[in-house]
């Protein structure tokens, strides 16, 4: 029984480990941002505690309409289709521009307005509109980058990812120390630093994976970026079709836990320094579930794209029993190792007081966690995206927010912070029961259709 659990999940995991690896790169330039912000002052962590809150969701947004590209390239690659994964790319990039600079204008015009009307302090707006100026700029690299991100991992190049990803990290950190704290003739920037570096590493990571996908030994069969045609809207619309979904139902998500810090904001710095520390921390956990999530959409379209939807029902169980194993691990994690974890963020006793309780209430929804974002990973392989986008907005605005609001500041019960996470793990759970659900019905829609053909075949 062990054995053939494991069997199965090889692969998997062989997929999934530069996945991880990739991811908590990436998160690690958030983590750094923190860390150095929080070196710098208590008012500079809160500052990119409310600009993160704000352009994290965005970024994300884009990033899951790009995630299309993983599923699509991810059945051509099981059909053998070189030629439509190469044209894959090429749409992509092309979407990934015009997302991009349409997420750079929003994040431009829109934060001030976002920022007064969530009544957030004069002190901590100067500082966050600074820093989101130059997250801004760094935005259509961010979407180009998971373009190409994308392609590689649905082709299985997954390792060149995860390098260029810890380059990336390794730079941010001295950009970082350089710009919040200065050296030389470069000026103190606080706080604000944190962006300019972000802005500065994006870039870098973009060229190098293009430079990588153009050049490397490992595309030289089916030379994605030569011969770029022009713009295909059929192409372009269907990627859209698919990812917008995806970015929309991660958004939801995403900017639950954000308006949560914005909501927070209101109640002053130690509050909104909590919720940051107890999010990035929960964060970096999170990337295993998510990572093992991203190679579950890859496996499941192989296999659809073999015309084996029985496989692709084998591959997901495992991998939600996989995922469950790293819940359990994760949850044990924030309950004994919370103090010095909080401790590497602030020194500060009341905002360590309460980054303990809220991680202590993070323990608890691991597991529903770690189902819900393993079932839109697979049904992502699935291409079925709308049906999750419509869960994941009841799931989560409808329940998990409102109830948190009145538990967190409601004046019949008035908890903060603590009332916002009770909210969320309620969300979670009602998510993870509406997804699995669902990815029980399209998996036996797809086997029944096979079944079908199989015996149309036979009695022919």
């Amino acid at each position: 029984m062990l054995s053939a659990f494991f069997k199965q999940a090889k692969p998997l995991m062989v997929l999934m480990l530069p996945i991880l690896g990739t991811q908590l790169a990436q998160t690690g330039m958030g983590v750094v941002d923190t860390l150095i912000a929080g070196l710098a002052g208590t008012l500079d962590l809160a500052s990119i505690a409310v600009g993160s809150s704000i352009w994290l969701p965005i970024v994300l947004f884009e990033a899951g309409i790009m995630v299309a590209l993983t599923p699509m390239v991810a059945h051509a690659k099981g059909a053998r289709d070189k030629a439509r994964s190469a044209h894959y790319l090429q749409q992509g990039i092309y979407l990934g521009l015009i997302i991009g600079l349409c997420a750079m204008l929003i994040l431009l015009l829109g934060t001030r307005p976002l920022m007064s009307l969530m009544n957030i302090s004069e002190d901590i707006q100067a500082l966050s509109q600074e820093y989101l100026y130059y997250i801004a700029l760094a935005l259509p690299a961010v979407a180009v980058h998971q373009a190409f991100r994308s392609y590689n991992e649905a082709i299985h190049l997954t390792q060149p990812v995860t390098v260029i990803a810890f380059i990336g990290l390794l730079l941010n950190i001295p950009l970082n120390l350089l710009f919040v704290f200065g050296w030389g003739p470069i000026e103190a920037m606080g706080g604000p630093g944190c962006g300019l570096a972000t802005l500065i590493v994006f870039y870098m990571m973009t060229f190098a994976i293009a430079l990588y996908t153009f050049k490397s030994r490992h595309h030289q069969k089916v030379k994605p970026l030569q011969n770029f045609a022009a713009p295909n809207g059929q192409t372009i619309r269907q990627l859209t079709a698919i990812g917008l979904p995806i970015g929309l139902a991660i958004f939801a998500e995403v900017s639950l836990f954000c308006v949560i810090a914005l909501f927070l904001a209101r109640l002053g710095p130690v509050v909104v320094a909590a919720h940051q520390i107890t999010l990035n921390i929960t964060t970096v956990l999170f990337m295993v579930p998510l990572s093992l999530a991203t190679a579950l959409t890859v496996r499941v379209g192989h296999e659809l794209g073999r015309n084996d939807p029985v496989g692709a029902k084998q591959a997901w169980i495992n991998a939600i029993q996989v995922n469950l194993l790293f819940a359990l691990f994760n949850g044990s994690i924030l309950l004994f190792m919370r103090e010095p974890l909080v401790g590497l963020y602030s020194q500060d006793t009341q905002v360590m007081a309460l980054a303990m309780l809220l991680l202590a209430h993070a323990a608890v929804f691991q597991i529903s966690d770690s189902i819900q974002v393993a079932a839109a990973g697979a049904l992502r392989g699935y291409k079925d995206t709308m049906v999750t986008l419509v869960i994941s907005i009841v799931s989560f605005w409808l329940v998990g927010l409102p109830l948190g609001y009145y538990l967190g500041l409601s004046q019949g019960a008035p908890t903060g912070a603590a009332g916002f996470w009770i909210g969320l793990i309620v969300g979670l759970t009602v998510n993870a029961v509406l997804l699995l659900g669902r990815l029980l019905y399209v998996s036996r829609q797809r086997i029944n259709q096979q079944d079908i053909k199989l015996g149309a075949v036979i009695q022919n």
